[in-house]
C-alpha cells in the first residue's frame, strides 16, 4: 500500500468532501483517480464480503420519521441509512436516526408482560403471559363500556403519528371514549393555534431549494428543527452554494446561529416583539408588497380596501418602534432596520420560528407576529417562503363507531387556563385528575409518553400517579423501565419502530407529498407486540370488531385504498420500494388562490364575512334561519364553508380546518381572539413573572441537543456516550456576579425545589439566562441512560459493550423545579419563563 503523507492526505479529503457536498461525486485526484460515489441501497459485510438484506423503512427517532434502508445479516438488523430515492431526505440519515439499532438491541429492554408485585413505585414485578395480561386488561376496560360509561378510560400518547395514531383513535371509538390525550403542549401547540387563527390549518414548511433569503428565530435548525433531515440540508446548501443570507435570533451562540451570516442575541420572550418592529421599518419606509394584502384582514372591515388595510396595519405597528424594541429586547435598533430591509427587498424570503418563539406567555401571538411579517411581503405560500406544509393523504380502513362516545374534560387544562386549547393541555392532565372536578379516568393507558419526566413538575405528577386512590389502574406500553412506567400496574411490552408496520406522512420539504411506509426489519425480540396488533385482540376479547386485524392488515388495506399508491402496486410496491410520490405533481404554492365553483345547492353567501358557505352541509332548518343565523353564527359553520368572496370572485382562500370558526381571510385582525379578551391583532405582551424578576434571579431556559430525543433516546448506547451530560449554560458576566467558575458545581432553584450541575461559562448565552437542556437527569433509562439495571425480570440478552461504559455522569433534568403553567391562549407549558436562582453549590 501507498504510504500516506500529509499531502496526498489533503488530495483525499479534498476529494471525498467534494463528493459528499454534491452527493454525486466530483473530479479530483485521489489514490484510485477520479472519485465518483454510487447511490445507497446496497450494503456488504465487512467480514464475508455478502451483500446484506435491504429493507425499505421509515425512522422514528424524532417527528422527522425519514424514509430509510435497513441492512440486515443473519437476521440481525446491522446498519441504518437513508432511502436513496426519497425526495424529503435526499438519502441522508442523521445520528439519531442511525443509532435507532441501539433501541432494538439494549440490555434492559422490556420484552415480556408485567404486572405490578408490590406497592407503586416498589420496584417489585412478575412477568405473566399475554394472555393473562389481555384479561386484565378486559376486565377493567369491559366493565366501563358495558356500564354505558367508556369515557372513564382514557388513553394518553406521545409521538404517536400517522397510522399509529390512526389505528388508537379507531380502537377508542369503537370502543367509546374520547378521553385521549396527546404531549403536544410540551411541544409545539402555541405554535400551532397562531397558525390555525390565520391559515386555518397548522404546520409550516420553508422552501429553502428557492429562498433568497433566511431569518431564524428560537430555533436551532441545523441540529434539531423539526423536519430536520429534510429541511436543514437544503438550508445548508441554500447558503453554501448560492450564498443565501442567514441571519439567527436566539438566546444562544447555537451551532445553526454560529454558522449564519450574523447571530443576533435577543432577551427571552422578545422574539414577536421584534418581528412587529421589522414590520413597521418595512411599512412606514414602504417596502411591504401588496400582492397577499387581499387576502389579509386587518381591521374590523371585512370590506376594506387594499389601502385601508396597508393603513391599518402600519397604525397597529406604530408603536413598536425599533427603539422601543431594542429597549425591552436588547437587538439594537439598527439591526432591526437592517434585517428588515433586507427581508422586504429580497425576492424571496424564509420566516422560521419554533420552541424558543412560542414556548412563552402569548407564545400562539408571538406566531402570528411571523406570519404578518410573511404577509406584508408576500412570503406566505410562494416559493422561497413560509408555507404551508404538504403531506401524504392517507386512505385507510374505519371500523363503526360506539353509539356512546362521552368525554372527560380532563385534556384541556383547568377552567379558563387556555382560551383555545386545540391541541389540548396535556401537562395538566394528572393535575386535572387529581382535582377531580373534571372527573377522574378508571384506567389510564399511555404510550410513547413519559408524563412522569417530560412535563413540569414532574415530582408532583409521580406522586399522582404513585396515589392508587386517585387512579385505581394503570397500564404502560414500552420498551424501557422509566420513570413513568415504575408506577404501573401493568406493563406490556411494545415493539420498537424497527420491528413494526406503519404508514407514514410528513411534509415534505419541496412541497409534494411523499408517500412511505414503515416496515418490520427483524421479528419482534421476546415477546413484545406492536400496540397496532393488541387493539384487534382487545376488541374481540370485549365482543366487537375491528375493520382490520393486524397492523399490517391496516397498512396493507390503506395501500390497496390510496389513490397513486393503489396504482404504482399497492402494497407489494411499497414493500419493495418504501417510498412513492406522484412524478406529475407540481409543489404546492399559491393554493388560497384557487377559484371555486360556489353555485352548489344551498350556497350562499353571508354578507357580514364574504364567506360562501353550504347551510344545508351546516345541518341549518332554513335558508332564512341560515341567513338569521349568519355563518359565524351558525353550530357546524366551519364544517359548511365553500369559498371567501374577495372583491367580486370566490376563492378558496384559507377555510377553516380546526376548531377556530373563521371566514377565509387571513385573521390578523381576530373575532377569536378578541372575544376571549386577548388583542385581536398581533400584539407584544411582557411576560409577567419576567416583569417581577429581582436583581439576583435568572431565566431558565431549556433546549433540545443534536443526539437526543426528548426521553427517548438517553438508553441509546451510541447517543449517550456522545451525549451524557448537559451543564448549564451562563454568561461570563452573570457567573462572574455570584463567583461561578467554568466547570464549578452550581444549585439551581426556586419554589419548587432545586437541582445541581455544572457551570458552562460562556460568551455563548446573553447575561440574566442560564440554559439547560431537557434530556438527561433519567433516574431509570437502562444502564447506559441512568446508570443502573432496569428491576424487570425477562429483559433483553446482556450486551457485551456494557462492560466498556466510561462515564459516570447522566446529567440532570430541569423539569423537577419548572412549573406546568400555561399560555393562557393556547394553553402550551411555557417551558422558558421560568424564573430561578443560581448559586456556587
Amino acid at each position: 500500500m501507498k504510504k500516506l503523507n500529509r499531502r496526498d492526505f489533503m488530495k483525499l479529503t479534498a476529494g471525498s468532501g467534494c463528493a459528499l457536498a454534491a452527493g454525486l461525486g466530483c473530479s479530483q485526484s485521489a489514490f484510485a483517480g477520479s472519485l465518483k460515489l454510487q447511490a445507497g441501497g446496497k450494503d456488504f459485510s465487512p467480514t464475508t464480503g455478502k451483500e446484506r438484506q435491504a429493507i425499505p423503512t421509515a425512522c422514528w427517532q424524532c417527528v422527522t420519521r425519514d424514509s430509510m434502508i435497513g441492512y440486515v445479516e443473519d437476521g440481525r438488523l446491522v446498519k441504518l441509512e437513508g432511502h436513496p430515492d426519497s425526495i424529503r431526505t435526499l438519502g441522508k440519515l442523521c445520528a439519531k436516526g442511525q443509532a435507532g439499532i441501539n433501541q432494538v438491541y439494549f440490555p434492559d429492554r422490556i420484552l415480556h408482560p408485567m404486572k405490578r408485585a408490590g406497592k407503586r413505585g416498589e420496584h417489585k414485578w412478575k412477568r405473566i403471559s399475554w394472555d393473562e395480561a389481555l384479561d386484565l386488561i378486559v376486565s377493567k376496560l369491559k366493565p366501563l363500556r358495558d356500564a354505558g360509561t367508556p369515557e372513564l378510560f382514557m388513553y394518553q400518547y406521545g409521538r404517536h403519528k400517522a397510522s399509529q395514531a390512526a389505528t388508537m383513535y379507531d380502537f377508542m371509538q369503537a370502543y367509546g371514549t374520547g378521553t385521549i390525550g396527546n404531549h403536544t403542549s410540551v411541544c409545539e401547540a402555541a405554535k400551532w393555534v397562531g397558525q390555525e387563527s390565520l391559515w386555518g390549518g397548522m404546520y409550516d414548511n420553508w422552501d429553502y431549494d428557492n429562498t433568497d433569503y433566511v431569518v431564524i428565530f428560537g430555533s436551532n435548525q441545523f441540529e434539531t428543527h423539526t423536519n430536520h433531515i429534510p429541511t436543514a440540508q437544503r438550508l445548508i446548501r441554500a447558503k453554501v452554494d448560492r450564498g443565501v443570507p442567514l441571519y439567527v435570533f436566539d438566546v444562544r451562540l447555537t451551532n445553526t446561529a454560529a454558522k449564519a451570516d450574523q447571530w443576533v442575541p435577543i432577551k427571552v420572550g422578545h422574539d414577536g416583539l421584534v418581528m412587529l418592529a421589522m414590520c413597521n421599518v418595512i411599512m412606514n419606509e414602504k417596502l411591504y408588497r401588496k400582492d397577499h394584502f387581499k387576502f389579509m384582514r386587518v381591521s374590523e372591515n371585512y370590506k376594506a380596501t387594499i389601502d385601508e388595510k396597508i393603513a391599518a396595519v402600519k397604525k397597529n405597528v406604530a408603536k413598536y418602534t425599533p427603539e422601543f424594541a431594542e429597549k425591552q429586547s436588547g437587538v439594537p435598533a439598527d439591526t432591526i432596520r437592517k434585517i428588515a430591509r433586507g427581508f422586504a427587498k429580497a425576492k424571496s424570503a424564509c420566516l422560521v420560528t419554533y420552541r424558543g418563539t412560542v414556548m412563552h406567555y402569548h407564545g400562539a401571538d408571538q406566531e402570528r407576529a411571523a406570519m404578518l411579517l410573511s404577509a406584508i411581503t408576500n412570503n406566505l405560500d410562494r416559493p422561497g417562503g413560509r408555507v404551508m406544509g404538504v403531506g401524504a393523504g392517507w386512505k385507510h380502513p374505519s371500523s363503526p363507531k360506539a353509539k356512546v362516545h362521552k368525554t372527560l374534560h380532563v385534556k384541556d387544562g383547568f377552567p379558563g387556563e387556555a382560551a383555545y386549547p386545540t391541541h389540548h393541555v396535556s401537562h395538566q392532565v394528572l393535575p386535572m385528575i387529581k382535582d377531580g372536578q373534571a372527573g377522574r379516568p378508571k384506567v389510564y393507558w399511555w404510550s410513547c409518553y413519559n408524563p412522569g419526566f417530560i412535563n413540569g413538575d414532574n415530582k408532583e405528577l409521580q406522586s399522582i400517579m404513585r396515589d392508587e386512590s386517585i387512579i385505581p389502574f394503570l397500564i404502560s406500553t414500552t420498551i424501557v423501565y422509566d420513570e413513568s412506567s415504575q408506577y404501573a400496574d401493568l406493563i406490556l411490552p411494545d415493539v420498537t419502530y424497527l420491528e413494526r408496520w406503519d404508514w407514514e406522512d410528513m411534509v415534505s420539504a419541496n412541497q409534494i407529498a411523499e408517500f412511505y411506509i414503515r416496515q418490520p426489519l427483524v421479528k419482534p425480540l421476546g415477546e413484545s407486540r406492536c400496540q397496532g396488533d393488541v387493539w384487534p385482540e382487545l376488541a374481540k376479547r370485549m365482543g366487537f370488531e375491528l375493520a382490520y386485524s393486524s397492523k399490517e392488515d391496516f397498512v396493507r388495506q390503506s395501500c390497496e385504498m390510496t389513490p397513486g399508491v393503489r396504482e404504482a402496486g399497492g402494497f407489494e410496491y411499497m414493500k419493495k420500494q418504501g417510498v412513492w410520490h406522484d412524478p406529475k405533481a407540481k409543489p404546492n404554492y399559491g393554493f388560497y388562490e384557487t377559484k371555486v365553483d360556489v353555485s352548489g345547492d344551498g350556497v350562499i353567501l353571508d354578507e357580514k364575512t364574504g364567506v360562501y358557505w353550504n347551510w344545508k352541509k351546516a345541518g341549518v332548518d332554513s335558508e332564512a334561519e341560515a341567513k338569521r343565523q349568519g355563518y359565524l353564527g351558525t353550530k357546524g359553520a366551519k364544517k359548511a364553508y365553500v369559498a371567501q368572496n374577495i372583491d367580486g370572485t370566490a376563492y378558496l382562500a384559507y377555510p377553516p380546518n380546526t376548531k377556530f370558526v373563521k371566514a377565509g381571510y387571513l385573521d390578523f385582525y381576530s373575532d377569536n381572539f378578541a372575544n376571549k379578551g386577548f388583542p385581536a391583532f398581533p400584539s407584544y405582551t411582557p411576560i409577567p413573572e419576567h416583569q417581577k424578576m429581582a436583581d439576583d434571579e435568572l431565566n431558565l431556559t431549556t433546549y433540545k441537543v443534536a443526539v437526543h430525543t426528548h426521553s427517548r433516546t438517553a438508553h441509546c448506547k451510541w447517543l449517550t456516550e456522545i451525549k451524557h451530560d448537559n451543564p448549564g449554560w451562563i454568561n461570563t458576566k452573570t457567573a462572574e456576579a455570584r463567583g461561578i467558575k467554568n466547570g464549578d458545581k452550581i444549585r439551581v432553584y426556586n419554589s419548587l425545589g432545586e437541582i445541581t450541575t455544572t457551570a458552562y461559562v460562556t460568551e455563548g448565552i446573553i447575561p440574566g439566562v442560564i440554559a439547560i437542556s431537557h434530556h438527561l437527569g433519567r433516574k431509570h433509562s437502562g444502564v447506559y441512560g441512568s446508570g443502573k439495571r432496569s428491576p424487570t425480570p425477562g429483559g433483553a440478552a446482556a450486551d457485551p459493550d456494557v462492560k466498556n461504559i466510561w462515564w459516570k455522569k447522566h446529567g440532570t433534568h430541569p423539569n423537577t423545579i419548572i412549573p406546568n403553567s400555561s399560555d393562557p391562549i393556547s394553553g402550551t407549558q411555557r417551558w422558558m419563563d421560568t424564573v430561578v436562582r443560581v448559586a456556587k453549590a
